[in-house]
């Protein structure tokens, strides 16, 4: 049985991505299928790594939080990466204008017509102060679903990994990898932060999770 045929349960991952373009024709479906998967390749070497020390970053800032996923709790240590990995992006989303939308930059004011597509910043939408977006709570997901919504013109509007089709392929890799090597990492060591105040992204990066702007120092020691 070849990798097109197989249910997709059965290659996890990489059978998803396969499934998901079994609708295109040969070339387009290997093409495709070859193209996400390199994306989880790239993701996995960069922004994976970055996501991962930002939810590490969260937990240790809220010790409540870090005792639950050191207790095994994975369904809530998921929802910590989402919402570490939502606070941490710096990705560029197109959105598709669908009704005709007024943008007042300040100096000037641009009327955009259905049909045409907008680059906008996640973390112009993702971290809305007035919201309370801003803040660190991972009680917000249910599953992947951001359910914080009260205030938003979309529920599109925040995202960690995108959403409906759009929806990364790596998230269900990058979440299980998360998940575990946190709780790995706190069931095996107590960490101590180093810092004093929390650690800030670059400020002006653009495409990708966050990378820090400076040093995050953590000492560590085995746990008895």
């Amino acid at each position: 049985m070849d990798a097109a045929s197989a249910a997709p349960e059965e290659h996890g991952l990489f059978g998803r991505i396969v499934a998901a373009w079994s609708d295109a024709g040969p070339e387009d479906r290997r093409r495709g299928a070859a193209l996400d998967v390199v994306q989880v390749h790239v993701a996995s070497m960069s922004n994976l790594n970055a996501a991962l020390g930002w939810a590490l970053v969260d937990l240790l800032e809220h010790p409540d939080a870090l005792e639950r996923v050191r207790g095994g709790d994975a369904a809530f240590a998921s929802r910590c990466a989402l919402e570490s990995t939502r606070l941490a992006q710096r990705s560029i989303m197109s959105r598709h204008v669908m009704s005709p939308v007024a943008l007042d930059t300040g100096a000037t004011t641009y009327e955009v017509g259905p049909g045409v597509t907008i680059a906008t910043l996640l973390p112009l939408t993702n971290l809305d102060p007035g919201l309370g977006h801003d803040r660190w709570d991972p009680e917000r997901w249910d599953r992947y679903r951001f359910t914080d919504t009260a205030g938003l013109a979309s529920p599109q509007l925040v995202t960690a990994f995108g959403h409906g089709k759009h929806t990364c392929p790596a998230q269900p890799f990058s979440l299980a990898a998360m998940t575990a090597s946190a709780t790995r990492l706190l069931t095996t060591y107590d960490l101590t932060t180093r810092w004093t105040d929390h650690p800030l992204p670059v400020p002006a990066q653009i495409g990708g999770v966050a990378r820090a702007s400076g040093p995050v120092e953590v000492s560590y020691s085995r746990r008895a």
